[in-house]
């Protein structure tokens, strides 16, 4: 299964529903991620550039673009960013066959 980090922002209508109806939205959240085949790990409300970040666990990237496109569509998020997360060891992985493989591309010319 591989890992990824969603990040958005609230719409002015959905922040607005959160001061009238303040709530915790990860157990509602959950569902959308378990009806796509993933889990909804972990998620937070953050300062920053985004208002949510969520990790989550999907076996392909088709099923986890297919949460942020249904949350996206619905309107209440935007600027929703969704990031693949590879471990450390497979980063090291491709450190290995980066190093292998380097001579084999040239970078462009005039």
């Amino acid at each position: 299964m591989t890992l990824y980090m969603h990040q958005a922002n609230y719409s002015l209508e959905s922040m607005k529903g959160l001061l009238a109806n303040p709530q915790n939205r990860k157990k509602i959240v959950s569902k959308i991620f378990e009806a796509a085949g993933g889990e909804l790990i972990e998620a937070w409300m953050a300062f920053g550039d985004y208002d949510v970040i969520v990790i989550s666990k999907f076996e392909n990237n088709t099923d986890a673009a297919s949460v942020a496109m249904a949350i996206g569509a619905s309107g209440s998020l935007h600027n929703l960013r969704t990031t693949v997360l590879i471990s450390m060891d497979d980063a090291v992985e491709a450190m290995k066959t980066a190093a292998k493989i380097s001579g084999s591309y040239k970078a462009p010319t005039d």
